[in-house]
């Protein structure tokens, strides 16, 4: 059973509020959600946000849309994935996060298949610097026993914060990546409100191409550079280098 969790908080210190924000007439977490359910990978999809009082909003959002749903810690995301995963007995666990409404179901897909030719415990297309990065169109997928094993031992701060730092790092588990294009080289994720404002211009000139994906973003920023302008000052995974500086013992 390949269970797919969507981290989602309303509490980024960039841009609060932005999981429910609107783009056209879609919220960053529904556009999300309508591009990755189509995945023919995919046996659940749970969103996974915080006990915090502002995320009842976010709890409210997945009941009108009959989304699952689960609550868990604000800053210890590596046990909000966990204990939302154990309740499901997934063989295998895909994670996205919530500020990449771009993400498709083309490319979980993708990296599932290669995860499960690869017979690796964790798979990703990019999240490791500085060959394979598809930002804004990331997808991670581990086994949830490897889940299990970090969340046991995982002490640090960032590891605890960014889910899968032990499983990459800690050499007892197989990983491998792969990336979808080889063309992508783009920061597209929503950290900021420029970058919301790129997106935002990138789901405006597709809305009428359906079901777009990477390399119809891909062709249509070749075509409109200037919406990279935008954001040309967002720097990719900011959050983790932050807490890489500021790492300490947790556990």
């Amino acid at each position: 059973m390949n269970l797919l969790i969507i981290q989602a908080r309303m509490g980024s210190t960039r841009l609060p509020g932005k999981v429910l924000m609107k783009m056209g007439n879609k919220t960053l977490l529904e556009h999300l959600l309508s591009r990755v359910q189509p995945a023919k990978k995919i046996n659940s999809i749970v969103v996974a946000t915080t006990t915090n009082a502002e995320d009842e909003a976010i709890e409210k959002f997945c009941a009108e849309k009959n989304i699952l749903c689960t609550r868990g810690s604000d800053w210890d995301v590596l046990d909000r994935f966990y204990t939302t995963a154990v309740n499901f007995n997934p063989e295998n666990v895909i994670r996205l996060t919530s500020d990449c409404p771009l993400n498709s179901h083309k490319v979980v897909d993708f990296v599932m298949e290669e995860f499960e030719k690869s017979g690796k415990d964790y798979f990703s297309n990019s999240n490791h610097e500085p060959d394979f990065l598809e930002d804004g169109f990331d997808v991670e997928v581990f086994k949830f026993s490897a889940l299990e094993t970090a969340w046991k031992e995982a002490k640090l701060l960032s590891e605890r914060e960014h889910v899968t730092p032990y499983i990459k790092n800690s050499k007892k588990f197989t990983c491998g990546w792969k990336k979808y294009s080889s063309q992508y080289t783009y920061k597209l994720s929503v950290d900021s409100e420029n970058d919301f404002k790129a997106v935002s211009a990138i789901i405006e000139s597709l809305k009428d191409v359906p079901d777009f994906g990477m390399e119809e973003v891909i062709d249509l920023l070749k075509k409109k550079p200037e919406i990279l302008s935008l954001n040309k000052e967002s720097e990719i995974n900011s959050g983790y280098k932050k807490s890489l500086k500021e790492d300490k013992n947790v556990r």
